[in-house]
C-alpha cells in the first residue's frame, strides 16, 4: 500500500498484483523508474543551473567591456567662408586728428637715399671709420637738445637720411668686420643698425597712426630721458676709449652674441606693443604753440589687454630695458653695463608709476582688475607698483580720515568755549552761602 501511494503521487501506475513474486517484482519496478525519474530531475536541474551560470558570466562581460556604439553620422552643415574682416577706420571729431601718410612715404624715400649714400661712403672709404662713432652721436644729440621738438617736414626728412646714412654704413662696416676687414668697429656697427632701426621704425609708426602736428624729432627717439641722452654720450666714449687703448679686452664673442640676441628682442617688443595698442600707446598731453595742454583723440581709449600685453603690463618698457642692456653687452662696455642698466630701470619706474596712475585714476576697476591677474617681468617693478598702488590708495582716503579728525577736533574745541562761557567759582568767598550753594544745587553753575 506504502509503494501504491508513493507511485500515485508521482504520477506511475500502481501495483495491480496481490501475489508476493508478483508484488516484489512490480515494487523492484517502481523503484527503478522513481531512481530514474530522480536523475532525470537532477539532470533537468543541474542543466538549467549551467544555463543561468553562463547567462552570468555573459551579463559580466558585458559589463566590463561595454559594446562601442559609434554616434550617428550627421550630415555636415554647409556653411559659407568665413572672409576676414578688416578693423573699422577710426572716426575722428576734429578732422585735425586724421594722420597724414604721406609724410611716412617721403621718410621712407628720404631713408632709402639715405641708406644707398652710407653704402657707398664705406666702399670709396672716403674717411676713417671711428668718425662715424661721433657723427653718430653728433647726429643724436642734435635731434634732443638742439632741434628738440622740431616738426619742420625739411628737418625731419634730413634726420631720416641722416639716420638711414649712418645704418647703411654701419652695415656695410659690420658685413665686412664678419669678412675679416681691418678698419672697422666691429659691434660698435651693429649696434647703430639697430638703433637706426629702431628710431626709423618710431617715426614711420607714428606718421601713420598720430596727426600731423604731433610728429616732431621727438619721434624718432623711444624712450627720451636725459639720463639717457647723456649715457648715450658716455657709451660712445668708453667704447672709442677701450676699442683705441684696450683692443684686446673689447672682444667677447659671448657677450657680444648675448647682446645681438637681446637688441632684437627689445626692438620686437616696443615693435609689436605700439602695433597692438595703437593710439593707447600715446595717450598723454602734447603742448601746442598756444603753450595748451590738449588730449590726443582716442576714440578707442581702451585698457589694452591682448597680445603681448595678456602677459606683461609694460612690454615696451621691457623691450627698452633689454634693448639698452643689450647695446653695452654687444659694445661689451663693462662700466656702461652697469649705468644704462641702472639709468634705464630707475627712469623707466618712474614714468611706469606716473602712467599706472593716470590708469588708476582713468580705469579705476577695469585696470585693477587687469593689474591683478597681468604682472610685470622687469626685476624689481612688481613689488615697487604694488607698493606704490596701496600708498595711492591710502592717499585717497587720508583726505576723509583727515576731514573726520578736524572736525572732532573742531568739537571739542566749541565744548572747551562753551565751558569758557559757563560760570566759576573763582573769585567767590569760601564759607558764604553762596559758596554752599555748589554743593546743594551743582547743576546751575556747573
Amino acid at each position: 500500500p506504502a509503494l501504491n501511494a508513493l507511485a500515485r503521487s508521482e504520477g506511475l501506475e500502481p501495483l495491480g498484483g496481490h501475489n508476493e513474486g508478483d508484488s516484489s517484482e512490480g515494487s523492484n519496478q517502481l523503484m527503478e523508474q522513481l531512481r530514474r525519474r530522480e536523475l532525470l530531475m537532477q539532470q533537468m536541474h543541474m542543466a538549467q543551473q549551467r544555463q543561468r551560470m553562463q547567462q552570468i558570466q555573459q551579463w559580466q562581460a558585458c559589463l566590463q567591456q561595454p559594446r562601442y556604439t559609434p554616434p550617428p553620422q550627421l550630415p555636415e552643415p554647409q556653411t559659407r567662408p568665413k572672409v576676414p574682416t578688416r578693423p573699422a577706420a577710426l572716426k575722428f571729431f576734429d578732422e585735425l586728428e586724421y594722420p597724414d601718410k604721406t609724410k611716412a612715404s617721403r621718410g621712407i624715400k628720404a631713408m632709402a637715399l639715405g641708406a644707398v649714400g652710407g653704402m657707398m661712403v664705406w666702399f670709396w672709404a672716403s674717411c676713417p671709420a671711428h668718425y662715424f662713432v661721433w657723427s653718430f652721436l653728433a647726429c643724436h644729440l642734435a635731434c634732443i637738445v638742439l632741434l628738440r621738438d622740431y616738426g619742420g617736414d625739411i628737418g625731419l626728412l634730413a634726420v631720416c637720411a641722416g639716420l638711414a646714412f649712418h645704418a647703411g654704413h654701419g652695415l656695410a662696416d659690420f658685413l665686412a668686420w664678419n669678412l675679416g676687414g681691418e678698419d672697422s668697429l666691429g659691434p660698435w656697427a651693429a649696434v647703430v643698425v639697430f638703433a637706426c632701426i629702431l628710431y626709423l621704425q618710431g617715426y614711420l609708426k607714428e606718421c601713420s597712426t598720430l596727426p600731423p602736428d604731433y610728429i616732431s624729432t621727438l619721434s624718432f627717439f623711444f624712450p627720451v630721458f636725459p639720463a639717457y641722452d647723456a649715457a648715450v654720450a658716455f657709451s660712445c666714449l668708453e667704447f672709442f676709449l677701450e676699442w683705441r687703448y684696450l683692443p684686446d679686452f673689447k672682444l667677447w664673442r659671448p657677450l657680444i652674441l648675448l647682446g645681438l640676441i637681446c637688441m632684437p628682442a627689445g626692438q620686437a617688443l616696443v615693435i609689436i606693443a605700439a602695433q597692438t595698442a595703437d593710439r593707447n600707446f600715446w595717450a598723454s598731453t602734447r603742448e601746442l604753440e598756444e603753450d595748451e595742454l590738449v588730449g590726443l583723440e582716442i576714440p578707442n581709449r581702451r585698457v589694452v589687454q591682448e597680445g603681448v600685453y595678456a602677459w606683461e603690463r609694460h612690454p615696451a618698457y621691457l623691450g627698452a630695458l633689454l634693448w639698452g642692456i643689450g647695446t653695452q653687452l654687444a659694445l661689451c662696455n663693462p662700466v656702461m653695463l652697469v649705468m644704462v642698466a641702472f639709468v634705464l630701470w630707475a627712469s623707466l619706474l618712474h614714468v611706469t608709476m606716473e602712467e599706472e596712475k593716470e590708469l588708476f585714476d582713468e580705469f579705476p576697476g577695469q585696470y585693477s582688475n587687469y593689474a591683478a591677474v597681468t604682472t610685470t617681468w622687469i626685476p624689481g617693478f612688481p613689488v615697487l607698483l604694488e607698493s606704490s598702488s596701496f600708498q595711492r590708495e591710502m592717499e585717497d582716503t587720508a583726505p576723509e580720515d583727515g576731514g573726520e579728525m578736524e572736525q572732532e577736533e573742531s568739537e571739542e574745541e566749541m565744548i572747551d568755549e562753551e565751558d569758557d562761557l559757563l560760570p566759576t567759582w573763582e573769585g567767590v568767598k569760601k564759607g558764604g552761602a553762596l559758596w554752599n550753594r555748589q554743593f546743594q544745587e551743582p547743576w546751575r553753575l556747573g
